[in-house]
């Protein structure tokens, strides 16, 4: 497994039952990794999974062809209430 070669500076501690601790070890050691390594890589991956999850969208063809057509065909009250939101003030700082 190739190394980080960014610095790690920060800890965090954790409480898990001897199973849970026997279990990740095993596989830590199976992927010749340390525990530590392996907690951290599987932490990251499932961080990445729940953040993507809140991202994308997965929706069936018949879905998909709704959202396309209410796309193309915006409602009257929908182009109004985004007309208002473009002609409110930014809350973003101007840079």
């Amino acid at each position: 497994m190739a190394q980080s070669t960014t610095t790690k500076t920060r800890r965090i501690e954790i409480r898990i039952t001897e199973e849970e601790r026997d279990l990740e070890q095993a596989a830590a050691t199976v992927n010749g990794e340390t525990l530590s390594e392996f907690v951290r890589r599987a932490a990251r991956r499932e961080a990445e999974r729940t953040l993507t999850e809140r991202t994308r969208y997965a929706v069936d063809d018949q879905a998909a062809q709704r959202f396309l057509a209410a796309l193309e065909r915006p409602s009257p009250d929908g182009e109004r209430g985004l007309r208002r939101l473009v002609e409110r003030p930014s809350v973003l700082p101007e840079t």
